[in-house]
């Protein structure tokens, strides 16, 4: 499940991430992005992932297509969770994209989140 957090504002968009993200959900928050995108030209985003966040495979296709037209369009990506394995992926995708990703522990979002809005 995933879920817009209140604390969006134009161009920065966070979300909130339990358990699995069905393909469905997948679907609509890159049709959201993508309108924002059209909107302010770059975004920002930040997600929480609580534990055991994941994708349905299915929506692996969906996300790798936004990430090839879209990866230049978004400047900051934070990424708050425990995993050791999300702060390894997002070290690896700052280095090797144009992004601008990081990875927060959840203690600290605060930080996280006043990064994302620098």
């Amino acid at each position: 499940m995933i879920r817009k957090l209140s604390t969006s504002t134009e161009n920065i968009i966070e979300y909130e991430v339990d358990d699995t993200l069905t393909d469905e959900e997948n679907k609509e928050v890159l049709d959201e992005l993508k309108t924002v995108i059209n909107q302010y030209g770059k975004i920002k985003i930040l997600v929480r992932l609580n534990e055991m966040a994941g994708v349905e495979l299915s929506a692996i296709d969906d996300r790798l297509a936004f990430a090839k037209e879209h990866l230049s369009d978004i400047e900051k990506y934070a990424i708050v969770s425990d995993g050791n394995l999300t702060e390894y992926i997002s070290k690896l995708a700052d280095k090797m994209t144009q992004m601008d990703m990081r990875h927060f522990a959840k203690d600290e979002e605060k930080m996280a989140r006043s990064w994302i809005r620098d």
